[in-house]
């Protein structure tokens, strides 16, 4: 690209839909998200989403995550002006729930809603799909006409995937850290305008945002795509999206009011393997290496994990699912997340062993209040027997932290 030209949009609404026209960034947060379509499946073909069952589970919901660092309330969000009537294209728009208006209402999911829900998709492999395949424009959530409005443009973008591209060259293949970040600015008002033009590289992206930064190049004469009042948050929600699953760290809004969205260069192989992937299939390494890399990142983020697990392994000194007692390879693991705000005591810790663990935080190993144990299909391949379908719960542990995880977390 020898010349900065300003970019013209291939028609007027011009725009990158994330769902919903309504703004509700805390559905994107993976216990919410999650937590309402793990509660859609107990009642799925039975109940409304307007039904007093469904508002019961909500008003649940939100009892859960006071206090655990999650802008959302849902108590209000029921009856004939449920979650589901006013932001229902979340869901749709991931293939969580039929796009259809077909179902009288009835709570419904897709095949895919469905294996999220019951876990046999973990959360990372959830999040991998969905960068993998989400595509603008979405028949999911977008009218027909607004659709032939893109393919008679000859535009189709992977949003998901563009932004962790951009954000890569713009750190010269990592080695210029400093600037391996997006800001939804830049999102809204230079990446979305570029991407009306059909198969743009994404070099063009990368120097265009440099010019930016630099000050060298002005915005005043490019066509602006969130003309709407919520257009610009809207955009926002796929930052939101990559930052709440690990690709990406967001960072507090600075003095300008400017978020950044940094690129985890921890997961780094794991990305490409995403940017180069041409199918909806995952290549076979992709999701174990990015769970063990997200689980590592979260437990270095522990600051009091010494303390936790000394107070842990004093209330129970043996893991709790394979009875190994060697402290050497036993850690201590939270029941409700650090993340969430769950307490560093052993009411909210079990000892493990260090695999067991992994797969605990992973998701790929599940306790109820009741301590029937639960694996995965890829773990149950894998160990078999050798764990045992129920343990027994110390007396120690705090039962309705283990229901909060059953409920509302779906691993790292």
């Amino acid at each position: 690209m020898k010349t900065l030209d300003t970019p013209k949009l291939p028609f007027p609404d011009f725009k990158w839909k994330w769902a919903s026209l309504q703004c509700t960034e805390g559905i994107n947060d993976p216990v919410v998200l999650l937590g309402i379509l793990f509660r859609m499946y107990n009642l799925e073909g039975k109940y409304k989403y307007s039904s007093d069952e469904f508002a019961k589970e909500l008003k649940s919901l939100s009892n859960d995550l006071v206090g655990r660092g999650v802008n959302i309330d849902l108590r209000g969000r029921t009856g004939d002006r449920n979650i589901i009537r006013n932001s229902g294209q979340y869901w749709k728009a991931l293939n969580l729930i039929p796009s259809d208006k077909g179902g009288n209402g009835i709570i419904r999911l897709t095949d895919f809603g469905r294996k999220v829900a019951n876990h046999t998709i973990s959360q990372t492999e959830f999040s991998a799909i969905t960068i993998i395949s989400l595509k603008l424009p979405n028949p999911n959530i977008q009218p027909k006409e607004e659709c032939k409005k893109w393919d008679n443009a000859g535009i189709s973008i992977y949003p998901l995937k563009l932004i962790l591209s951009i954000i890569r060259t713009l750190s010269n293949n990592l080695l210029d850290l400093d600037n391996a970040y997006l800001t939804p600015f830049e999102l809204y008002r230079i990446v979305i305008p570029l991407s009306g033009t059909a198969n743009r590289p994404v070099a063009d992206y990368a120097q265009y945002i440099r010019h930016y930064r630099n000050g060298m190049l002005d915005l005043t004469s490019w066509p602006n795509c969130t003309k709407g009042a919520n257009d610009a948050r809207i955009a926002r929600e796929f930052l939101l999206f990559l930052s709440y699953y690990g690709y990406l760290a967001k960072t507090d809004a600075n003095s300008h009011g400017e978020e950044k969205y940094t690129y985890n260069t921890n997961l780094d192989t794991e990305i490409q393997e995403i940017l180069n992937n041409k199918s909806t299939l995952l290549p076979p390494d992709l999701v174990p290496n990015a769970e063990r890399k997200l689980v590592y990142t979260s437990s270095q983020k522990r600051p009091n994990q010494a303390k936790f697990r000394k107070e842990v392994l004093q209330a129970c000194q043996r893991c709790v699912i394979s009875n190994v007692e060697m402290p050497e390879v036993l850690e201590a693991a939270h029941i409700i997340p650090y993340k969430y705000n769950g307490e560093d005591t052993a009411a909210n810790g079990f000892a493990m062993r260090m695999d067991i663990h992994f797969l605990f935080d992973s998701g790929h190993l599940r306790i109820s209040e009741n301590g029937d144990v639960f694996l995965s299909d890829k773990a149950r391949w894998s160990y078999g027997t050798s764990i045992p379908p129920r343990i027994f719960i110390p007396e120690h542990i705090n039962r309705d932290f283990i229901r909060w995880r059953w409920e509302n977390y779906n691993g790292a």
